[in-house]
């Protein structure tokens, strides 16, 4: 039977293989049926039906938008598969008949490994294959929310370029006998931005550093760098960590990376020397001395749990050093201390509220829109990330529909085939390939789109997480201030009393004749205490100060590059929806144009507008 009989159209296999298979596993291969003879040669079928039977090309010239006979070869470039659409020139035949059985020996066709021609007016970058990605908002330039800070985002260039990379797992001993424990390291490779100049090139330093060590980094700086707004390092994530996620060391890593790139950023962070120890310190950070010196002193718990039976008593004087009044009462081995302070906070919260100052009043309600700000700011987050899953999806599911579609021509150009050249269901098969083919190209290149877009997009929104995550960081630096602010009060309330029980003392003493020993060295011991209760209440009072300006001038730089990173966001955010839109509307165009209903396009555009 001649398979070009329009009545056995696509019979002579229905023994051979039921279902038509579309998936991308081909299933395995069935006898072949005897070929054919093969008609005329010519180098194309469309354009041989064009040159004998004019009449079928006339009158299916509509449903051929985009002939395959104008699509480039992909046998000269090596890609001879699913997008050469039935052709076999790599057997030098041109005949249809001659070619493989339908859907059998096929290359996989997968979004990544179509590829798309840039005939027909696309936009030039889709011109490759796989990973092709349109350069939205400077995506490609390094001019992206993650790129360096200059003038225009009123930020200092960071100090230090940062990469973290190659993580290695160590095995070592752990604090129980007999049992080993295991950690990761990370290569911290930095390069300092002063010392490129002069032609010299840049000093490169590359050190090995395990978690634990990034949160000795954040508790000194906590310490060290008292009331300023300092990104809070990632989390330790212990439960992922021992679920054993696959990419949990990687997503360290990124974190890890980023944390360093924000400490690096931050104008006065960025030029610590705690941060430049941690970067270029050989060996173990532990041990290095010059990490060690930096080291703030602080009293230990246990410390702390032995002497405040002695200071309860009476027997240990509890008048904090200057040393200690400059330092939050957590970071200190002084119990009584915390007790006190946490009395006055609740007193001060819930029964007799203390005299401020306007300044002071304003930073507390400045704190307040902070703590409120994150509210409205976490929000604003969860929308985004909601919109990028659903857009992600959008495009995916635009993606299979135009692979499906791409697909679905692929076996209407092999069945038009089978039917022969100048048959009537032969070329009108062809004309729905040709039709189906347009049609699922676009809807690629609008899942290309997407994908692109949804890239701007997330990168175009990093500084609305970047300051969600900021937020708890602004917070605890105001909070600091109020708690420096506290303990000088705390001390000034204990100066106080103790005088008031020197002048007591002094007083029942003169009443006597000759005086009393014991009252006489308990006033000069309270003397003593008062003395060095001034001296703790200077210190607590310039540590106040000092952390009120940093707040100052924290509130202000992050008020000006807010308004700089926002307004970055919002226009490259529109940039990119821009951009999207504009070029999903020439792909689209293109189709109804190919279609005939080019006009009809514009003149509904010019309506809506």
């Amino acid at each position: 039977m001649d398979v070009a009989d329009p009545l056995r159209f696509g019979q002579e296999e229905e023994d051979a293989q039921e279902e038509v298979l579309l998936s991308d596993e081909p299933p395995a291969p069935a006898p072949a049926a005897p070929p054919p003879p093969a008609p005329a040669a010519a180098s194309d079928p469309l354009s041989h039906a064009a040159e004998a039977g004019a009449g079928y090309r006339e009158a299916y010239a509509a449903h051929l938008p985009q002939p395959l006979q104008q699509e480039p070869a992909r046998e000269q470039q090596g890609a001879a598969g699913p997008a050469a659409f039935g052709s076999n020139a790599s057997s030098g035949a041109t005949s249809v008949a001659t070619s493989a059985p339908r859907h059998r020996q096929q290359n996989s066709l997968t979004l990544d490994s179509l590829e798309i021609s840039p005939a027909g007016g696309d936009p030039g970058f889709l011109r490759s294959g796989a990973g092709s990605r349109p350069d939205f908002s400077g995506a490609g330039n390094g001019a992206g929310p993650t790129s360096g800070a200059g003038p225009a985002s009123g930020r200092v260039p960071p100090q230090y370029h940062i990469t973290v990379s190659d993580p290695v797992r160590r095995i070592g001993d752990s604090v129980i006998p007999g049992f080993t424990s295991t950690h990761t390291e990370y290569l911290v490779a930095s390069t300092a931005a002063g010392e490129g100049g002069g032609g010299r090139e840049r000093r490169r330093v590359e050190v090995r550093r395990r978690f634990k060590d990034f949160v000795a980094l954040a508790d000194l700086l906590a310490v060290t760098q008292r009331g300023l707004f300092v990104f809070p390092r990632p989390d330790k994530n212990t439960l992922d960590q021992q679920l054993g996620k696959s990419d949990f060391v990687e997503l360290r890593r990124a974190e890890l990376e980023r944390y360093l790139r924000k400490l690096a950023a931050h104008p006065v962070v960025g030029r610590a020397e705690e941060l430049r120890v941690f970067l270029e310190a050989e060996g173990s950070l532990a041990t290095s001395l010059a990490w060690q010196q930096l080291q703030p002193v602080r009293g230990s718990l246990l410390e702390g749990i032995g002497r405040l039976p002695r200071q309860l008593i009476g027997s240990d004087p509890s008048v904090p050093s200057t040393v200690e009044a400059q330092q939050n009462a957590r970071n200190t081995s002084d119990l009584l201390r915390r007790f006190r302070e946490l009395g006055e906070r609740m007193r001060q919260e819930y029964k007799a509220p203390p005299v401020l100052g306007e300044e002071e009043l304003r930073l507390r309600e400045q704190r307040s829109g902070v703590e409120e700000y994150a509210e409205k700011l976490a929000a604003a987050s969860r929308r985004a990330e909601k919109m990028v899953k659903e857009f992600e999806e959008l495009g995916a599911v635009m993606g299979d529909l135009g692979l499906s579609f791409v697909k679905l021509a692929k076996y209407e150009e092999e069945e038009g085939g089978k039917c022969g050249q100048y048959t009537e269901l032969g070329v009108g098969a062809r004309a729905v390939a040709a039709s189906t083919h347009r049609v699922g190209i676009a809807a690629v290149r609008h899942s290309r789109l997407a994908r692109a877009a949804n890239a701007g997009a997330m990168e175009a929104l990093e500084p609305l997480h970047d300051e969600l995550a900021m937020s708890p960081a602004v917070v605890a630096a105001l909070k600091e201030r109020e708690t420096a602010l506290l303990t000088a009060q705390s001390i000034e309330e204990d100066l106080a009393n103790r005088r008031a029980a020197a002048a007591a003392l002094e007083e029942s003493g003169a009443r006597r004749v000759g005086g009393d020993a014991a009252k006489a060295r308990k006033v000069a011991a309270l003397q003593n205490e008062v003395a060095a209760l001034e001296a703790a209440l200077e210190a607590a009072q310039q540590e106040y100060d000092r952390v009120k300006g940093r707040n100052l001038q924290e509130l202000e730089r992050t008020r000006q590059e807010r308004s700089a990173e926002f307004g970055r966001l919002l226009r490259e955010f529109g940039q990119v929806n821009a951009e999207y839109g504009q070029r999903s509307l020439e792909v689209w165009r293109g189709v109804a144009e190919d279609f005939g209903a080019g006009a009809q396009v514009d003149a509904q555009l010019r309506a809506r507008t």
